[in-house]
């Protein structure tokens, strides 16, 4: 089922474990731009990292973005290249994936070139964010699973981070420019500004307590993040990053559960001493919006989700369109836009490939044994998972994909050496 070359995946590897990694000299590979775990960062959240600066040296057009998109996807393409190929890997338990991106894929083909239908933001567009930022990088990242260690991706999510923070703080003359006090500049809303925050949230609860240095860095930015979560008042971030942290909490075991709740008072207490119940009011009445009949984001997702179960409906087997007809537009539910899509028969490798992940994710966060990578893709894929409820789309929604594709080829890799591990030791015997 599995083809992996023979590494370790303990806590004393230089490639796995949550343990002792942490504690290793901190060394990094000279090649660390071109490695599989800046790979895996910037596909998580490279892209917003960046946007900032973009917006302040060239605010009117899209060069910058598409200059960053590029280095992306050439340093995503270059760590595969430079990684031997006796560290890349597979795993069977892809292939759910693999079919449901051949068969969305013939979808959007049908739909644009067939019927003529025009999907926004267009064609180009499209096809290029789905073949290469979720389907190729997805592809990619997954198959180096084993060469993405602990101390390369701390130090390239710190850097991304602090390019974050740094970003927004060149904007800061428009960040509540627009919106009343709601965090917003033109190269990033408020919805991916929420979501690129709490992805660094949870990677720095996660190395909370790991060594001094890295919970002083967490305390140090991590209230810098919280204030960005906040104030970009996006209720999805909100609703998605919280239930994503507590689904992690009810997962771990024993005394790791009790420790991560203690942590998380602790914080919150901090929080609240020194600020108040200012950010607690400000979040409340942010979600108190949610209202069918008076808030218009949410009444159009309503008629959003409403059309797209309609579609479902009249072609329930086969699915028909890639877009919800009323709007022309994804309708920001990924599970309805697969039946609308898909249909029923279609979309059972789209729930395959949901349920293995959520397995996986299950394993990697109870067992605790597992690299930086592997969890920090679990909890992400949770709250990518809850976020596409109401937000994203099939074809653009590349956290989702490359997170929930990690979290599969970890989990199922090692269930394949292990594996192979008792099958020598029988044979020895």
């Amino acid at each position: 089922m599995t083809q992996r070359t023979n590494v370790r995946y303990d806590a004393g590897s230089t490639q796995g474990g949550t343990g002792h990694r942490f504690f290793a000299p901190y060394y990094v590979d000279r090649r660390i731009l071109f490695s599989p775990a800046t790979a895996f960062a910037l596909a998580i959240c490279g892209v917003y990292a960046f946007a900032g600066w973009v917006n302040r040296f060239d605010p009117e057009g899209s060069t910058g973005s598409i200059l960053v998109r590029l280095a992306i996807v050439l340093i995503t393409f270059g760590s595969y290249v430079l990684l031997p190929s006796k560290l890349r890997s597979s795993t069977a338990a892809l292939l759910p994936m693999k079919l449901f991106f051949l068969l969305y894929l013939c979808r959007l083909v049908e739909n644009v070139y067939l019927s003529a239908i025009n999907i926004s933001p267009g064609p180009m567009m499209v096809f290029s964010v789905f073949l290469v930022s979720s389907v190729g990088a997805t592809l990619i990242i997954a198959s180096m699973d084993r060469a993405i260690r602990n101390t390369d991706l701390i130090l390239v999510m710190n850097a991304l981070c602090v390019v974050f923070l740094i970003g927004l703080y060149l904007n800061r003359d428009v960040l509540f420019a627009a919106q009343g006090e709601r965090m917003s500049i033109d190269k990033i809303n408020p919805i991916a500004m929420g979501h690129t925050a709490f992805a660094f949230l949870i990677y720095f609860l996660l190395i909370l307590g790991k060594t001094k240095k890295l919970t002083i860095q967490a305390m140090v930015l991590g209230p810098i993040l919280l204030l960005v979560v906040v104030f970009s008042k996006s209720r999805g971030a909100y609703i998605a990053g919280a239930g994503s942290i507590l689904v992690y909490i009810l997962l771990l075991k024993g005394s790791k559960r009790l420790f991560a709740i203690l942590g998380a008072l602790v914080v919150a207490m901090a929080i609240l001493a020194t600020s108040g119940v200012e950010l607690i009011d400000v979040v409340i009445a942010r979600l108190q919006t949610i209202n069918v009949d008076a808030d218009q984001s949410t009444m159009i997702r309503s008629q959003l989700f409403a059309g797209a179960w309609r579609q479902f409906l009249e072609n329930p087997v086969f699915g028909r369109y890639a877009v919800e007809m009323q709007f022309n537009f994804y309708p920001h539910n990924i599970y309805l836009e697969s039946l609308m899509a898909m249909g029923a028969l279609g979309s059972l490798p789209f729930a395959a490939h949901i349920v293995l992940a959520l397995r996986s994710t299950v394993g990697i966060i109870r067992s605790g044994k597992f690299p930086l990578a592997a969890v920090l893709a679990a909890v992400l894929f949770i709250r990518e998972a809850i976020a596409g409820m109401a937000s994203g789309s099939l074809w653009g929604n590349s956290v989702f994909w490359v997170t929930s594709a990690l979290t599969i080829s970890f989990w199922y890799g090692y269930q394949g050496f292990l594996a192979k591990a008792r099958n020598a030791e029988i044979r020895a015997y």
